[in-house]
């Protein structure tokens, strides 16, 4: 994408020099391939950073004619935007809503908004549309090779893409999901009911890599500034990766990708250097490799030991 938040030179100088340290000491042979199912631009994606330094391609699914337009004006290198709704093949309802996040193939439910301090969120939302649904594993592999990395944010349709998707995740490593925990949605899975099925599927929680809390409508919520009263817990993205015990029946591919992927997406550098490990343990890398990158990482991060 070419107009990037303001992210800091140096951080990207920083990313790329540690995503390059890593393809080299790891032997990638290819660039990390991210598939973004909702990449409406009205969020920054974790993977901005990486795609800006030319690390990772992205196929993104947007259906909403005026989120794609701007994912087109903002299309750059590694980057391929479709305007297509993702879920179970077939046709389904569209409820646009005036913020442009908040639309989805369910309608809002006014009692659960309401309790939750948000009525507007009801108000705002308009008549359904009918449109297309297309499943993963219907999407010719010329158009949306497998991915490594699945994202998704598309209120509450979480669960039709994962149940629908079976054999395009069959060798992915990490999917990052946005889960409900308090309901917005009529009828929308909650975090349980997606996380029973991304375990099926072989992937097992790492982190929540953001969460949301609100406080809920009461008669002085316009006088609650302090984050005290934001006891409410109402969504987050969870980071899925492939179940690591199963590592050994993984391919030497899969746990170099994992490793870009926890350097430039989610940060997670234990992994990192998990995988590292594991490379060291198959004789694919020199056994100093681990200790080298962790003495790239910021003092900081470090034992002063």
């Amino acid at each position: 994408m070419k107009d990037l938040p303001d992210i800091p030179k140096s951080a990207l100088r920083t990313l790329k020099g540690r995503i390059e340290y890593l393809n080299t000491v790891l032997g990638v042979e290819r660039s990390l391939r991210i598939a973004d199912v909702g990449a409406n631009p009205v969020n920054v994606p974790d993977y901005m950073e990486l795609l800006s330094i030319g690390g990772c391609e992205v196929w993104g699914f947007e259906p909403e004619p005026e989120a794609f337009a701007a994912l087109q004006a903002q299309a750059g290198p590694n980057t391929h935007f479709v305007q297509r709704a993702i879920g179970k093949t077939g046709k389904g309802m569209f409820y646009p809503h005036k913020s442009s996040g908040l639309g989805s193939l369910l309608k809002i439910d006014k009692a659960s908004v309401t309790y939750l301090g948000r009525p507007g969120w009801y108000a705002n939302q308009g008549e359904g549309v009918e449109i297309d649904l297309i499943a993963m594993d219907d999407i010719p592999r010329e158009e949306l090779p497998c991915p490594d990395v699945l994202k998704m944010d598309i209120q509450g349709g979480e669960l039709d893409v994962l149940e629908s998707a079976h054999d395009t995740l069959s060798e992915a490593i990490a999917v990052i999901c946005e889960v409900r925990f308090a309901q917005m949605y009529e009828n929308e899975p909650m975090w349980a009911e997606v996380d029973l099925e991304l375990r099926d599927q072989g992937f097992v929680l790492h982190k929540m890599a953001a969460a949301k809390s609100i406080p809920v409508g009461n008669s002085m919520r316009r006088a609650m500034k302090s984050d005290h009263f934001r006891n409410q817990m109402v969504d987050g993205d969870a980071v899925y990766i492939r179940d690591p015990r199963e590592i050994s029946e993984w391919s030497e591919d899969q746990i170099k990708l994992l490793g870009i992927a926890a350097a430039g997406v989610f940060n997670s550098y234990d992994l990192v250097i998990f995988c590292m490990d594991q490379l060291v343990a198959r004789g694919v890398i020199a056994q100093t490799a681990p200790e080298d990158f962790f003495k790239k990482l910021p003092k900081w991060m470090r034992s002063l030991a």
